[in-house]
């Protein structure tokens, strides 16, 4: 998924730090919004070359996601959400406002997300953290098919029950095909 050995929440660093401007180590690179659009077009193509299929975590997507929706090959969405008051709970914790303010923000982002995906028209997968963290495995095969991928192995079965049981941001070192 593009993502560096050192990153803690499996978003793509290299993806996410431009598409807001910043280098690989996360420092403002100045550069101008049509600059960092023509970056992150050139990124995308580079990994259509480099791989049949790619993809990236960003929450913030939403930001730029069109402006590169001409140069991503046969793409398709995993719009994966958490309940609102925890989404809300969040954001409080980061902003220090009020619960309705951080609430509000939560359902504007929701709003911004649904709103591009109906422009876009992709193929899209509407995944509940909730529901996905209580059965990982049924995630694990419904992905698998959305995207057009063989049966996961249980093998993959095994380390994603695993990993969800643990639900803390760790690296997998091994393959798991």
């Amino acid at each position: 998924m593009g993502t560096a050995a050192d990153s803690l929440n499996h978003e793509d660093i290299e993806l996410v730090n431009l598409a807001q401007g910043r280098d690989l180590d996360g420092n403002p690179t100045g550069d101008a919004s049509q600059m960092v659009t023509e970056k992150l077009r050139k990124l995308v193509l580079a990994r259509n070359d480099a791989n049949e299929l790619w993809g990236w975590k960003d929450p913030s997507a939403d930001l730029y996601l069109e402006t590169i929706s001409d140069v991503l090959r046969n793409p398709f969405v995993l719009f994966v959400n958490r309940d609102m008051a925890a989404i809300a709970q969040s954001e409080l914790s980061q902003t220090q406002g009020s619960i309705e303010q951080a609430f509000e923000q939560a359902l504007l982002r929701f709003g911004r997300y649904w709103e591009l995906l109906q422009r876009l028209q992709w193929p899209t997968l509407l995944v509940s953290y909730e529901r996905a963290a209580l059965n990982s495995e049924a995630l694990l095969c419904e992905v698998a098919d959305f995207i057009g991928l063989p049966p996961p192995t249980e093998r993959q079965k095994t380390a994603v029950k695993a990993f969800a049981f643990e639900r803390t941001y760790r690296q997998i070192t091994q393959s798991l095909e």
